[in-house]
């Protein structure tokens, strides 16, 4: 999993390319800890790079979303595969996140929040 992190006023924009699964879910959340530590308040997740997601996948992603609410943050995930969506649709991850279909999306949704 290789994991790309840029900040855009004041948004976290992290992208994630390669498998979200049991081997990469450690290194995905220790990535997020490290940004709620430092109080990161806004982050978008630009999943268009993840090929596969697993259940470890999506509980790594359910873990920090619900970390960065209970810290007053939010998050918007944005550029999901057909695969990754139909994983998230039949897990009902759909109705959890908010989902852009662009960077530009999430970040325009993001700033007025």
């Amino acid at each position: 999993m290789e994991i790309k992190h840029e900040i855009i006023n004041e948004v976290n924009i992290l992208a994630l390319l390669g498998r979200l699964d049991e081997l990469s879910t450690m290194e995905v959340q220790s990535v997020f800890q490290q940004m709620i530590d430092r109080n990161a308040e806004k982050v978008v997740l630009d999943l268009s790079g993840v090929e596969y997601i697993s259940s470890s996948g999506l509980r790594v992603l359910l873990f920090v979303y619900r970390k960065m609410k209970s810290n007053g943050g939010i998050m918007r995930l944005c550029n999901l595969s057909p695969f990754v969506t139909e994983v998230f649709e039949v897990s009902n991850f759909t109705s959890l996140f908010d989902i852009d279909s662009s960077r530009d999306a999430a970040l325009a949704a993001i700033s007025e929040d």
